[in-house]
């Protein structure tokens, strides 16, 4: 009795160890299926979001914003550096106080400027970029020439007409702005805009408004003449490279490109801001209309 006792126990000894060794290997194979699952998961969105963007990643990618002034030229910088290297540079034009306001946040990896930086406007710092004029502008069917300081401040303050021209109207820029931030400082302007002077967000739509009214009177950076409208001078002094340069001409300012103080340039937007920097892109900048710092 006790041998067949001790025989049937190694039997279910044997069979339990075989049950067993079963749901091990099941186990196991079931753990390898899961892991090629979450694997899948894992990999499948990183490789569509990386097809959407072109076959870049982040680390490709620059994003500059702000002027409206500096956008024409930065985009055209942008579309050079490009040509030669494997980067993805986008350039949202909105406004100076914009751009400087991504940059404190780090919404940018630099913004622009059209205008020298404030002191109260703290944790960034600023590059000269290049010199601009700002442009008075009127319809190609006025026939004004030349205009006096004095007189397009009293306009723009108190809405008097210029007196001996067509002109009764002004348009500006909004408060965002740094060509106007620039064009008020310049004049003197201290206690803001008459309420008839209408206010426009973008140098485009400064020039659309000047080109459809034959009395009113506006400023645009330099850099962005067209044959759409036309330049009077100020003063008798005529609103051209030269009087820039050897400062008789009284609207100018620099283009800034801003950084955020004490962060650390990616390595696609370090080799951006050394280019826009460089005696080569100067060179681009000056055949574009602007003044070299270089």
């Amino acid at each position: 009795m006790r041998g067949e006792y001790f025989t049937l126990r190694l039997y279910s000894y044997g069979v339990k160890q075989r049950k067993e060794k079963k749901e091990k290997e099941k186990m196991k194979k079931l753990t390898k299926i899961l892991t090629c699952v979450m694997c899948a998961m894992l990999v499948v969105p990183f490789t569509l979001a990386f097809a959407a963007c072109g076959g870049k990643t982040n680390d490709n990618k620059v994003t500059v914003s702000g002027s409206s002034s500096v956008t024409p030229i930065m985009e055209k910088l942008a579309a050079e550096y490009e040509k030669t290297h494997d980067v993805r540079i986008t350039v949202n034009m909105s406004s100076s106080g914009a751009g400087i306001s991504d940059t404190q946040n780090g919404l940018n990896d630099f913004g622009m400027s059209s205008r020298a930086l404030k002191d109260e406007e703290t944790g960034i710092t600023g590059e000269t970029l290049c010199m601009d004029g700002i442009a008075l502008i009127v319809s190609k069917d006025n026939e004004v020439s030349d205009v006096k300081k004095e007189d397009v401040k009293a306009l723009f303050e108190n809405g008097t007409a210029i007196p001996g021209t067509a002109i009764t109207a002004a348009i500006g820029r909004d408060a965002s702005s740094g060509t106007r931030s620039a064009f008020d400082e310049l004049l003197k302007i201290k206690n803001g805009y008459h309420t008839s002077v209408s206010l426009v967000a973008e140098t485009g739509n400064v020039i659309e408004a000047i080109k459809t009214s034959p009395v009113s009177i506006g400023y645009i950076s330099y850099g962005s003449l067209g044959s759409s409208v036309k330049a009077v001078s100020l003063d008798g002094v005529a609103c051209t490279i030269e009087n820039i340069k050897n400062n008789t001409y009284a609207l100018q300012r620099p283009f800034v490109i801003v950084l955020k103080e004490g962060a650390e340039l990616s390595k696609a937007a370090k080799g951006f801001y050394d280019y826009i920097m460089s005696a080569e892109a100067q060179t681009i900048i000056a055949g574009a209309g602007y003044i070299s710092v270089k």
